[in-house]
């Protein structure tokens, strides 16, 4: 018997024994816990928009107030006196 024989042989053996007992409340609680993962991933998804929108915020403002826009202002030597 080779290999893909061995284990398809495995398989079907596993499959015409006794069947392992379901839980009578598996599909509540796994309707439960798909119902707080997607409640968890709804917070995460609000809390990254927040975050996102806060440094926006705060990139218009640093903007608004240093405006890197405008060339930095021209430095000119005093005239030498006293020389």
């Amino acid at each position: 018997m080779n290999l893909p024989d061995r284990k398809e042989a495995e398989v079907r053996r596993m499959l015409d024994g006794p069947h392992p007992v379901v839980p009578p409340d598996l599909a509540l609680r796994a309707a439960e816990r798909g119902r707080r993962l997607l409640v968890r991933r709804r917070r995460t998804r609000h809390a990254l928009w927040l975050l996102a929108l806060a440094a926006l915020a705060a990139l218009l403002t640093w903007a608004a107030v240093d405006q890197p826009w405008l060339p930095p202002p021209v430095h000119t030597t005093p005239p030498l006196e006293g020389w």
